[in-house]
């Protein structure tokens, strides 16, 4: 299992807000080479948003979401519920950043 920890305060590129990024809660995870890591099992419907620090291209796989690759240095969004996974299928580990941002319904 990959070990996911609290992000120290950095600059999420993309995003807009202050240094620190649009909330500052969001996590890094690194994932080995040829892994997968899964971010959430039973999230609820939410905005999924994921930075690629690697060297490598990674996979986006969110249920009720979309399936995509995310090259390195590239900020991606989705919308996603339920299962989130990123699979890394270089031969370098790879560090990401992501944030899970409420759906607001007015």
């Amino acid at each position: 299992m990959t070990k996911l920890t609290r992000a120290k305060k950095t600059k999420l590129t993309g995003h807009s807000g202050g240094a620190e990024g649009p909330s500052e809660r969001f996590w890094t995870m690194r994932i080995k080479p040829k892994g997968a890591a899964l971010l959430s099992q039973t999230l609820r419907p939410c905005h999924f948003v994921i930075k690629n620090h690697g060297s490598n291209n990674i996979k986006l796989v969110a249920q009720q979401g979309d399936l995509m690759d995310v090259p390195p240095g590239a900020v991606r969004a989705t919308y996603a519920h339920g299962t989130v996974t990123v699979e890394n299928s270089g031969e370098k580990s790879v560090l990401i950043e992501f944030e899970f941002l409420p759906v607001l319904i007015r």
